[in-house]
Protein backbone atom coordinates (compact mmCIF):
# COMPACT_ATOMS: atom_id res chain seq x y z
CA UNK A 1 0.00 0.00 0.00
CA UNK A 2 2.82 2.23 0.41
CA UNK A 3 4.23 1.56 -2.98
CA UNK A 4 0.54 2.99 -4.30
CA UNK A 5 -0.04 5.90 -1.54
CA UNK A 6 0.80 8.22 -4.48
CA UNK A 7 -1.35 11.25 -5.81
CA UNK A 8 -3.97 9.90 -8.52
CA UNK A 9 -2.40 6.21 -8.05
CA UNK A 10 -5.49 3.93 -8.90
CA UNK A 11 -4.55 1.54 -6.67
CA UNK A 12 -3.81 3.27 -3.68
CA UNK A 13 -7.19 5.29 -4.65
CA UNK A 14 -9.15 1.56 -4.47
CA UNK A 15 -7.31 0.57 -1.78
CA UNK A 16 -8.15 4.04 0.39
CA UNK A 17 -11.78 3.25 -0.77
CA UNK A 18 -11.75 -0.58 0.54
CA UNK A 19 -10.22 0.48 3.94
CA UNK A 20 -13.04 3.40 4.45
CA UNK A 21 -12.26 4.45 8.30
CA UNK A 22 -9.84 1.81 8.96
CA UNK A 23 -6.71 3.48 11.29
CA UNK A 24 -3.39 2.61 8.86
CA UNK A 25 0.10 3.65 10.12
CA UNK A 26 1.06 5.86 7.49
CA UNK A 27 -0.66 9.41 6.21
CA UNK A 28 -2.83 8.78 2.92
CA UNK A 29 -1.41 10.52 0.07
CA UNK A 30 -3.61 9.43 -3.12
CA UNK A 31 -5.53 12.84 -3.06
CA UNK A 32 -6.35 13.95 -6.74
CA UNK A 33 -8.51 17.02 -6.06
CA UNK A 34 -5.59 19.40 -6.15
CA UNK A 35 -5.50 21.90 -8.59
CA UNK A 36 -1.36 20.84 -9.24
CA UNK A 37 -2.60 16.96 -9.74
CA UNK A 38 -5.14 18.01 -12.27
CA UNK A 39 -3.10 20.36 -14.42
CA UNK A 40 -0.18 17.87 -14.41
CA UNK A 41 -2.82 14.84 -15.12
CA UNK A 42 -5.40 16.90 -17.49
CA UNK A 43 -4.35 14.91 -20.91
CA UNK A 44 -4.92 11.38 -18.64
CA UNK A 45 -8.71 12.42 -18.03
CA UNK A 46 -10.34 12.14 -21.18
CA UNK A 47 -9.66 8.37 -20.54
CA UNK A 48 -11.47 5.53 -18.76
CA UNK A 49 -8.66 5.47 -15.79
CA UNK A 50 -8.51 8.91 -15.78
CA UNK A 51 -12.55 9.13 -15.12
CA UNK A 52 -12.18 6.49 -12.12
CA UNK A 53 -9.65 8.47 -10.46
CA UNK A 54 -11.65 11.65 -10.70
CA UNK A 55 -14.67 9.56 -9.09
CA UNK A 56 -12.50 8.09 -6.29
CA UNK A 57 -11.20 12.27 -5.43
CA UNK A 58 -14.76 13.77 -5.95
CA UNK A 59 -16.23 10.84 -3.48
CA UNK A 60 -13.53 10.74 -0.77
CA UNK A 61 -11.50 14.32 -1.07
CA UNK A 62 -13.92 16.86 -1.97
CA UNK A 63 -12.24 20.30 -2.55
CA UNK A 64 -12.21 23.89 -3.95
CA UNK A 65 -10.79 22.11 -7.10
CA UNK A 66 -14.17 19.92 -7.61
CA UNK A 67 -15.82 22.18 -9.90
CA UNK A 68 -12.84 21.18 -12.19
CA UNK A 69 -13.23 17.62 -11.74
CA UNK A 70 -16.93 18.01 -12.36
CA UNK A 71 -16.17 19.40 -15.22
CA UNK A 72 -13.68 17.04 -16.78
CA UNK A 73 -16.61 14.05 -15.94
CA UNK A 74 -19.16 15.64 -17.76
CA UNK A 75 -17.26 15.89 -20.72
CA UNK A 76 -15.23 12.70 -20.23
CA UNK A 77 -18.54 10.22 -19.48
CA UNK A 78 -20.10 10.65 -22.43
CA UNK A 79 -17.20 9.91 -24.61
CA UNK A 80 -16.73 6.53 -22.91
CA UNK A 81 -20.17 5.79 -23.27
CA UNK A 82 -20.03 5.59 -26.88
CA UNK A 83 -17.24 3.13 -26.87
CA UNK A 84 -17.96 -0.67 -26.42
CA UNK A 85 -16.89 -2.20 -22.94
CA UNK A 86 -16.95 -5.60 -24.13
CA UNK A 87 -13.61 -5.52 -26.92
CA UNK A 88 -12.03 -8.48 -28.11
CA UNK A 89 -8.72 -7.92 -26.79
CA UNK A 90 -10.15 -7.10 -23.20
CA UNK A 91 -8.44 -4.12 -22.75
CA UNK A 92 -11.05 -2.22 -21.01
CA UNK A 93 -12.09 -0.51 -17.91
CA UNK A 94 -15.25 -3.50 -16.78
CA UNK A 95 -11.41 -5.61 -17.08
CA UNK A 96 -9.93 -3.37 -14.46
CA UNK A 97 -11.07 -3.54 -10.86
CA UNK A 98 -9.93 0.18 -9.75
CA UNK A 99 -11.42 1.44 -13.16
CA UNK A 100 -14.92 -0.24 -12.90
CA UNK A 101 -15.20 1.28 -8.93
CA UNK A 102 -13.76 4.57 -9.87
CA UNK A 103 -16.30 4.63 -12.42
CA UNK A 104 -19.42 3.85 -10.80
CA UNK A 105 -17.93 6.46 -8.53
CA UNK A 106 -17.69 8.93 -11.09
CA UNK A 107 -21.11 8.36 -12.50
CA UNK A 108 -22.77 9.28 -9.10
CA UNK A 109 -20.85 12.38 -9.06
CA UNK A 110 -21.98 13.34 -12.10
CA UNK A 111 -25.61 12.28 -11.92
CA UNK A 112 -26.78 15.78 -12.24
CA UNK A 113 -24.70 16.63 -15.51
CA UNK A 114 -24.69 13.26 -16.85
CA UNK A 115 -28.24 11.45 -15.41
CA UNK A 116 -28.09 8.62 -17.87
CA UNK A 117 -24.98 7.48 -17.38
CA UNK A 118 -26.09 5.56 -14.31
CA UNK A 119 -28.56 3.32 -16.77
CA UNK A 120 -25.48 3.03 -19.19
CA UNK A 121 -23.47 1.47 -16.39
CA UNK A 122 -25.92 -0.38 -14.89
CA UNK A 123 -27.01 -2.12 -18.20
CA UNK A 124 -23.17 -2.84 -18.46
CA UNK A 125 -23.08 -4.55 -15.07
CA UNK A 126 -26.20 -6.66 -15.98
CA UNK A 127 -25.18 -7.53 -19.64
CA UNK A 128 -24.82 -10.90 -20.19
CA UNK A 129 -21.38 -10.16 -22.43
CA UNK A 130 -19.71 -9.37 -18.35
CA UNK A 131 -17.81 -12.50 -17.94
CA UNK A 132 -14.93 -11.75 -15.48
CA UNK A 133 -12.43 -14.18 -15.27
CA UNK A 134 -12.00 -13.96 -11.40
CA UNK A 135 -14.17 -14.97 -8.58
CA UNK A 136 -12.55 -11.35 -7.20
CA UNK A 137 -13.10 -9.21 -10.55
CA UNK A 138 -16.50 -10.24 -10.00
CA UNK A 139 -17.58 -9.14 -6.20
CA UNK A 140 -15.81 -5.64 -7.73
CA UNK A 141 -18.20 -5.36 -10.23
CA UNK A 142 -21.07 -6.49 -7.39
CA UNK A 143 -19.32 -3.72 -5.55
CA UNK A 144 -19.93 -1.16 -8.50
CA UNK A 145 -23.83 -2.09 -9.05
CA UNK A 146 -24.06 -1.52 -5.16
CA UNK A 147 -22.46 2.01 -5.49
CA UNK A 148 -24.72 2.99 -8.29
CA UNK A 149 -27.36 1.23 -6.56
CA UNK A 150 -28.38 -0.91 -9.32
CA UNK A 151 -29.89 -4.23 -8.94
CA UNK A 152 -27.30 -7.40 -7.31
CA UNK A 153 -26.19 -9.80 -9.16
CA UNK A 154 -23.70 -11.62 -7.31
CA UNK A 155 -24.23 -15.13 -5.68
CA UNK A 156 -21.05 -16.04 -3.85
CA UNK A 157 -20.18 -19.28 -2.84
CA UNK A 158 -17.34 -19.41 -0.21
CA UNK A 159 -17.01 -23.08 -1.01
CA UNK A 160 -15.10 -22.39 -4.40
CA UNK A 161 -13.03 -20.01 -3.17
CA UNK A 162 -9.30 -21.22 -1.58
CA UNK A 163 -7.30 -17.49 -2.17
CA UNK A 164 -7.45 -15.32 1.04
CA UNK A 165 -7.41 -12.44 -0.90
CA UNK A 166 -10.85 -13.62 -2.52
CA UNK A 167 -12.14 -14.71 0.95
CA UNK A 168 -11.20 -11.69 1.96
CA UNK A 169 -13.03 -10.06 -0.59
CA UNK A 170 -16.16 -12.04 0.00
CA UNK A 171 -15.71 -11.12 3.78
CA UNK A 172 -15.93 -7.16 2.62
CA UNK A 173 -18.77 -7.48 -0.33
CA UNK A 174 -20.93 -9.16 2.33
CA UNK A 175 -20.42 -7.10 5.11
CA UNK A 176 -20.63 -3.84 2.99
CA UNK A 177 -23.31 -4.84 0.68
CA UNK A 178 -26.77 -5.98 2.62
CA UNK A 179 -27.93 -7.21 -0.85
CA UNK A 180 -25.35 -9.95 -1.14
CA UNK A 181 -25.77 -12.51 1.22
CA UNK A 182 -24.11 -16.29 1.92
CA UNK A 183 -26.85 -18.95 0.93
CA UNK A 184 -26.24 -20.57 4.68
CA UNK A 185 -25.42 -17.40 7.56
CA UNK A 186 -23.18 -20.81 9.31
CA UNK A 187 -20.87 -20.08 6.16
CA UNK A 188 -19.67 -16.80 7.31
CA UNK A 189 -17.94 -18.53 10.70
CA UNK A 190 -16.06 -20.59 8.38
CA UNK A 191 -15.28 -18.37 6.09
CA UNK A 192 -13.76 -16.16 8.70
CA UNK A 193 -12.32 -19.26 10.10
CA UNK A 194 -10.49 -19.87 6.55
CA UNK A 195 -9.12 -16.22 5.83
CA UNK A 196 -7.38 -16.03 8.79
CA UNK A 197 -6.22 -19.61 8.63
CA UNK A 198 -4.83 -18.29 5.49
CA UNK A 199 -2.78 -15.22 6.54
CA UNK A 200 -1.53 -16.68 9.89
CA UNK A 201 0.16 -19.95 7.23
CA UNK A 202 1.26 -17.49 4.87
CA UNK A 203 -0.35 -18.20 2.43
CA UNK A 204 -0.79 -15.32 0.33
CA UNK A 205 1.63 -12.70 -0.70
CA UNK A 206 -0.69 -9.66 -2.04
CA UNK A 207 0.56 -8.15 -5.26
CA UNK A 208 -1.19 -4.40 -5.47
CA UNK A 209 -2.28 -2.59 -2.93
CA UNK A 210 -6.49 -3.09 -3.67
CA UNK A 211 -5.63 -6.71 -2.44
CA UNK A 212 -3.72 -5.65 0.85
CA UNK A 213 -6.46 -3.42 1.41
CA UNK A 214 -8.47 -6.17 1.34
CA UNK A 215 -6.69 -8.48 3.64
CA UNK A 216 -6.22 -5.76 6.67
CA UNK A 217 -9.96 -5.12 6.61
CA UNK A 218 -11.27 -8.59 6.59
CA UNK A 219 -8.75 -9.29 9.52
CA UNK A 220 -9.36 -6.04 11.36
CA UNK A 221 -13.30 -6.95 11.23
CA UNK A 222 -12.62 -10.10 12.20
CA UNK A 223 -10.44 -9.86 14.89
CA UNK A 224 -12.67 -6.68 16.38
CA UNK A 225 -15.62 -9.04 15.41
CA UNK A 226 -14.44 -11.67 17.42
CA UNK A 227 -13.19 -9.90 20.39
CA UNK A 228 -17.04 -8.28 21.06
CA UNK A 229 -18.09 -11.76 20.76
CA UNK A 230 -15.81 -12.47 23.68
CA UNK A 231 -16.24 -9.73 25.98
CA UNK A 232 -19.61 -8.55 25.21
CA UNK A 233 -23.28 -9.72 26.65
CA UNK A 234 -26.48 -9.23 27.38
CA UNK A 235 -24.76 -9.42 31.50
CA UNK A 236 -22.50 -6.13 30.47
CA UNK A 237 -25.86 -4.07 29.64
CA UNK A 238 -26.79 -4.14 33.08
CA UNK A 239 -23.50 -3.83 34.74
CA UNK A 240 -23.28 -0.11 32.24
CA UNK A 241 -26.24 0.72 33.14
CA UNK A 242 -25.39 -0.20 37.02
CA UNK A 243 -22.93 2.14 37.06
CA UNK A 244 -25.56 5.05 36.12
CA UNK A 245 -25.81 6.82 39.54
CA UNK A 246 -22.06 6.75 39.88
CA UNK A 247 -21.64 8.11 36.53
CA UNK A 248 -24.14 11.00 37.41
CA UNK A 249 -21.53 12.54 39.72
CA UNK A 250 -20.40 14.65 36.91
CA UNK A 251 -23.97 15.63 35.99
CA UNK A 252 -23.80 19.65 35.78
CA UNK A 253 -25.94 21.58 38.09
CA UNK A 254 -24.40 24.20 39.10
CA UNK A 255 -24.92 26.08 42.06
CA UNK A 256 -25.11 30.37 42.57
CA UNK A 257 -22.02 31.05 43.92
CA UNK A 258 -20.51 30.72 40.03
CA UNK A 259 -20.77 33.79 37.81
CA UNK A 260 -22.34 31.34 34.83
CA UNK A 261 -23.53 28.60 36.73
CA UNK A 262 -24.20 25.18 33.70
CA UNK A 263 -27.48 23.37 34.63
CA UNK A 264 -28.40 20.38 33.23
CA UNK A 265 -32.18 19.43 34.09
CA UNK A 266 -33.77 15.98 33.98
CA UNK A 267 -37.61 16.31 33.85
CA UNK A 268 -38.57 13.41 31.68
CA UNK A 269 -38.29 10.35 30.18
CA UNK A 270 -36.68 11.67 27.18
CA UNK A 271 -33.49 13.55 29.03
CA UNK A 272 -32.90 9.91 30.86
CA UNK A 273 -33.18 8.01 27.21
CA UNK A 274 -30.85 10.47 26.00
CA UNK A 275 -27.91 10.34 28.92
CA UNK A 276 -28.92 6.22 28.07
CA UNK A 277 -27.92 6.64 24.76
CA UNK A 278 -24.30 8.44 26.10
CA UNK A 279 -23.38 5.41 27.99
CA UNK A 280 -24.54 2.53 25.96
CA UNK A 281 -23.64 3.48 22.48
CA UNK A 282 -19.88 3.73 22.68
CA UNK A 283 -19.99 0.26 23.66
CA UNK A 284 -22.99 -1.32 21.41
CA UNK A 285 -22.18 0.04 17.94
CA UNK A 286 -25.53 -1.41 16.87
CA UNK A 287 -27.59 -0.11 19.31
CA UNK A 288 -31.33 1.40 17.84
CA UNK A 289 -33.35 4.11 19.29
CA UNK A 290 -36.63 3.67 19.43
CA UNK A 291 -36.71 0.49 17.89
CA UNK A 292 -40.08 -0.32 16.07
CA UNK A 293 -41.42 -3.94 16.78
CA UNK A 294 -44.13 -5.85 14.73
CA UNK A 295 -47.67 -5.53 15.94
CA UNK A 296 -49.46 -7.80 18.29
CA UNK A 297 -53.27 -8.08 17.30
CA UNK A 298 -54.37 -4.50 17.37
CA UNK A 299 -51.21 -3.35 19.45
CA UNK A 300 -48.18 -1.58 17.97
CA UNK A 301 -44.76 -1.55 20.34
CA UNK A 302 -41.99 0.12 20.02
CA UNK A 303 -39.11 -0.02 22.23
CA UNK A 304 -37.34 2.40 23.71
CA UNK A 305 -33.76 1.11 22.85
CA UNK A 306 -32.31 -2.66 21.19
CA UNK A 307 -29.32 -4.11 20.63
CA UNK A 308 -29.78 -6.60 18.04
CA UNK A 309 -26.56 -8.43 18.18
CA UNK A 310 -27.04 -9.35 21.95
CA UNK A 311 -30.87 -9.76 21.08
CA UNK A 312 -31.91 -7.48 23.88
CA UNK A 313 -34.33 -4.88 23.95
CA UNK A 314 -34.03 -1.82 26.78
CA UNK A 315 -37.39 -0.47 27.99
CA UNK A 316 -36.99 2.85 30.42
CA UNK A 317 -39.13 4.35 32.71
CA UNK A 318 -39.25 7.98 34.74
CA UNK A 319 -40.59 7.91 37.97
CA UNK A 320 -42.15 10.70 39.80
CA UNK A 321 -43.42 9.55 42.90
CA UNK A 322 -43.36 5.91 44.39
CA UNK A 323 -46.93 4.95 43.42
CA UNK A 324 -45.08 4.70 39.81
CA UNK A 325 -43.43 1.66 40.40
CA UNK A 326 -46.87 -0.15 40.86
CA UNK A 327 -47.74 1.13 37.51
CA UNK A 328 -44.97 0.29 35.56
CA UNK A 329 -44.94 -3.22 36.75
CA UNK A 330 -48.21 -3.69 35.43
CA UNK A 331 -46.99 -1.98 32.34
CA UNK A 332 -44.00 -3.68 31.60
CA UNK A 333 -45.35 -7.01 32.59
CA UNK A 334 -48.61 -6.40 30.12
CA UNK A 335 -45.81 -5.38 27.11
CA UNK A 336 -43.70 -7.77 28.00
CA UNK A 337 -45.39 -10.54 25.85
CA UNK A 338 -45.45 -7.97 23.24
CA UNK A 339 -41.83 -6.98 22.97
CA UNK A 340 -40.43 -10.59 22.68
CA UNK A 341 -43.40 -12.15 20.46
CA UNK A 342 -41.93 -12.99 17.06
CA UNK A 343 -39.79 -10.30 17.18
CA UNK A 344 -36.59 -11.67 16.21
CA UNK A 345 -33.63 -11.11 16.73
CA UNK A 346 -35.53 -10.06 20.57
CA UNK A 347 -35.52 -12.53 22.76
CA UNK A 348 -34.81 -10.42 26.15
CA UNK A 349 -35.77 -7.22 27.63
CA UNK A 350 -33.42 -5.08 30.04
CA UNK A 351 -35.58 -2.96 32.19
CA UNK A 352 -34.09 0.56 33.28
CA UNK A 353 -36.34 3.11 35.98
CA UNK A 354 -35.39 6.54 36.91
CA UNK A 355 -36.56 7.23 40.22
CA UNK A 356 -36.70 10.94 40.49
CA UNK A 357 -38.73 10.76 43.95
CA UNK A 358 -35.76 8.71 45.53
CA UNK A 359 -38.37 6.15 46.73
CA UNK A 360 -35.84 3.56 47.32
CA UNK A 361 -38.34 1.68 49.60
CA UNK A 362 -40.28 0.60 46.11
CA UNK A 363 -36.94 -0.69 44.84
CA UNK A 364 -36.36 -4.29 45.74
CA UNK A 365 -40.15 -4.72 45.51
CA UNK A 366 -40.37 -3.75 42.03
CA UNK A 367 -37.14 -5.59 40.47
CA UNK A 368 -37.66 -8.95 42.42
CA UNK A 369 -41.40 -8.58 40.66
CA UNK A 370 -40.31 -8.23 37.23
CA UNK A 371 -37.16 -10.66 37.45
CA UNK A 372 -39.23 -13.34 37.86
CA UNK A 373 -40.28 -12.67 34.11
CA UNK A 374 -37.85 -15.42 32.63
CA UNK A 375 -36.95 -13.49 29.58
CA UNK A 376 -36.28 -10.38 31.77
CA UNK A 377 -32.50 -10.12 32.14
CA UNK A 378 -32.05 -7.15 34.34
CA UNK A 379 -33.66 -4.54 36.00
CA UNK A 380 -31.77 -1.38 37.30
CA UNK A 381 -33.72 1.25 39.06
CA UNK A 382 -31.21 4.81 39.72
CA UNK A 383 -32.21 7.52 42.32
CA UNK A 384 -32.09 11.29 41.40
CA UNK A 385 -28.68 12.51 42.58
CA UNK A 386 -28.62 15.07 45.62
CA UNK A 387 -27.73 17.43 43.55
CA UNK A 388 -29.77 17.74 40.63
CA UNK A 389 -32.92 19.31 42.34
CA UNK A 390 -36.42 17.81 41.29
CA UNK A 391 -38.11 19.78 38.81
CA UNK A 392 -40.92 22.41 40.30
CA UNK A 393 -43.79 20.59 38.53
CA UNK A 394 -46.19 22.99 40.32
CA UNK A 395 -44.92 26.11 39.34
CA UNK A 396 -45.21 24.57 35.53
CA UNK A 397 -49.06 23.75 36.26
CA UNK A 398 -49.53 27.38 37.58
CA UNK A 399 -47.48 28.86 34.36
CA UNK A 400 -49.99 26.61 32.15
CA UNK A 401 -53.35 27.50 33.99
CA UNK A 402 -53.05 31.26 33.60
Amino acid sequence: MLRANLPGNLDGLLAHHILGDHRVNFAWNVNPMTPEWLQDNEDRLAHSSGLAVLGYGLAGFPSTASHTGRRHLTGGLPALMRKDPFQVDGVTFVNDPGQVVGIALAVNAAHEDVPQARTWLADILHDQRLRPPTALLGMFHQHARHIIAAAAAFRPDPRQLDDPVDLAGLHWLVTADRNVELTDPHELHGLRSRLLSGVILGQTEPSSASRAALLLAAATHIVTASVDDLILSRSHVGVLLGRFEDAMRHWRYDNDTLDHPIRWPITEEREVQNILWLILRPVFDDLVDEETLRKLGHSTYRADFGIPSLGLLVEVKYARKAADFKTFEKEIIQDYVGYLTDNEPYRKLAVFIYDESASVQEHGTTRNALLKMPDITDVIIASRPSHVPAPDRTARRRNKSR
